[in-house]
């Protein structure tokens, strides 16, 4: 069994490594690979794997991105710090999804699902009932904000963007008012309705209906107008243009 290692965290990577040899000796390790860029690169120019243990955060983006620059055939082990991915990941060629910090029976019972070799239709079958238990949640309707001493709520639908500003996370609404709040972006990704609102890039997620307009920019990159105006320029990148591009013609 040849397998691909892509994980950002050189302490994670190497237990990664030291369980897979204590469970299996017959699986061979082609290499580590830390980016979304070298990823891309190494499953493009080389045959793929049986198995792929893929990191979700990685150093310049989201291994999400991987599946938008090149057809992966290799089955897919997420192994992750974050379980907010689980519906979107189980969308691939997923065979399990693992927290860390990574326990070997985790790792076992995992390894062990890929050996029984699921047909394709029963494979299909599992990863969509667990979709339709994911997808029973629901996504936030308010904002629970502070100005001074007074609380007070704001719907959804009031909110333009979401963003972060030195090291702070805000919301705008389309009546141009800034609200603090305590979600980080990474959070409220999460808990959004992906049909309404989209993470651009890691400092802004962006609703539907603020969207102004959308130019093809440099080096295969979109540069995003909203209303009300960002503080900053708004710039998607490759990788995540073509999620973007999708996403505007639901």
């Amino acid at each position: 069994m040849t397998a691909l290692v892509i994980e950002d965290e050189t302490l994670a990577a190497e237990k990664l490594l030291k369980m897979l040899a204590a469970e299996d000796e017959s699986i061979r390790v082609l290499g580590v690979i830390d980016t979304v860029e070298k990823a891309v690169y190494y499953l493009k120019d080389n045959p793929a794997p049986d198995i792929i243990f893929l990191d979700i955060e990685l150093g310049d983006g989201k291994s999400f991105d991987i599946f938008q620059e090149v057809e992966v055939k290799s089955h897919i082990i997420f192994v992750s710090a974050f379980d907010e991915y689980a519906l979107r990941a189980f969308k691939y060629n997923s065979i399990d999804y693992l927290l860390k910090p990574l326990k070997r029976k985790d790792l076992a019972f995992a390894l062990e699902k890929f050996r029984q070799h699921f047909t394709l239709t029963q494979s299909k079958s599992e990863i969509a009932g667990i979709i339709r238990q994911l997808q029973q949640k629901e996504y936030r309707n308010r904002f629970l904000l502070r100005q001074g001493t007074r609380l007070f709520s704001l719907h959804i639908n009031e909110v333009a963007i979401a963003y972060t500003r030195e090291r702070l996370h805000y919301i705008r609404t389309f009546s141009d008012t800034h609200h603090l709040i305590d979600n980080n972006l990474d959070e409220l990704e999460s808990q959004l309705d992906p049909e309404k609102f989209f993470r651009v890039n890691r400092q802004f997620i962006v609703s539907f209906n603020a969207i102004d307009q959308a130019y093809a920019w440099f080096d295969g990159k979109i540069k995003l107008m909203v209303k009300p105006p960002a503080y900053e320029d708004i710039i998607i990148s490759r990788l995540r243009a073509n999620d973007f591009k999708k996403w505007l013609g639901k």
